[in-house]
């Protein structure tokens, strides 16, 4: 679940670089606010599974962490070639 997080919160980097790169630093409030709420329902519903809830928030936030390591590493690339491509203009 927490790699469907990092996932989403790709998605909406992306979207913002895109289409608002000079909203791309705000964007950061809604990325912010989306781990924040997993993380919440984590806090929230752990009390109804049979493991600690420590442990699931642990859990938690290495599954947003670790997949971000990787989307970061796309999000990069895109940016560059998104630099590149307004640099030289559009391709045909």
């Amino acid at each position: 679940m927490g790699a469907a997080v990092a996932y989403l919160n790709y998605i909406v980097s992306k979207y913002l670089i895109k289409n608002k790169p000079d909203m791309y630093t705000g964007g950061q409030i809604i990325r912010s606010a989306i781990q924040i709420g997993y993380l919440l329902i984590i806090f929230t519903l752990g009390g109804y599974t049979p493991w600690d809830k420590t442990w699931l928030l642990i859990g938690g936030c290495l599954g947003i962490t670790l997949p971000m390591f990787y989307f970061t590493v796309k999000l990069v690339k895109f940016n560059d070639k998104k630099k590149e491509e307004d640099k030289d203009g559009p391709r045909v």
